[in-house]
């Protein structure tokens, strides 16, 4: 306890925390903006999705307008995803936050309320006669949403699982693996956050981002 409250007096230290605040690599990404604001932006003020920082640098460069995208869950992501791909479906479980978000939805964007009763949420893939390059989870009953994911991905498709470090979704990983898909984990700094998190891409060979 007393080395804890010592470092508060720690001049080096102090000089290191107030730092960050007008330079280096948060300051940079607009993690100070984000967390003063509490809202997922960058130091410009544009929207970005609650992904990790490495994940979102990987991932916009390899982005095309010829993609289809599908998300379980709907905000920023949203908003950030339909500048980059062509068109994507989105679904949204919370009645009063759909409400919110639907007058501010691009025209490429399909954005649907889905009650989680019934396994109606989950199961919203199954139902259409579409296959989707890009499928990010980033909802509820998130396991059962990539069992039925997979099924509605195109041969090139792939999956992105957020919060995958969380220990209720271990499961995922020997399933998607028996299933052929590889798995890179982009582990980071939570965007307006000061706790890390995972997002995690899972793949297979010749795949829409060139992995």
């Amino acid at each position: 306890m007393k080395k804890k409250y010592k470092n508060l007096f720690n001049l080096r230290l102090m000089r290191g925390i107030i730092s960050l605040a007008i330079k280096g690599y948060l300051f940079e990404k607009g993690w100070n903006r984000s967390y003063i604001k509490r809202q997922s932006i960058t130091n410009e003020g544009q929207v970005i999705p609650w992904l990790t920082y490495s994940f979102l640098d990987f991932i916009e460069k390899r982005l095309s307008n010829e993609l289809i995208f599908f998300e379980f869950g709907s905000g920023n992501s949203t908003l950030y995803f339909s500048k980059h791909v062509k068109n994507i479906y989105s679904i949204e479980h919370d009645k009063f936050w759909f409400e919110t978000i639907k007058s501010d939805i691009p025209k490429n964007v399909t954005l649907n309320y889905v009650s989680i009763e019934n396994g109606e949420y989950e199961a919203t893939p199954l139902r259409q006669n579409v296959h989707y390059d890009i499928i990010l989870i980033d909802g509820r009953n998130r396991v059962s949403c990539i069992k039925n994911a997979v099924q509605r991905l195109t041969k090139s498709g792939v999956i992105i699982f957020d919060d995958s470090e969380r220990a209720k979704y271990a499961e995922i990983f020997p399933l998607m693996e028996s299933l052929g898909f590889k798995h890179i984990p982009f582990t980071g700094i939570a965007i307006g956050a000061i706790h890390g998190k995972t997002t995690s891409l899972f793949y297979r060979s010749n795949n829409c981002l060139g992995v």
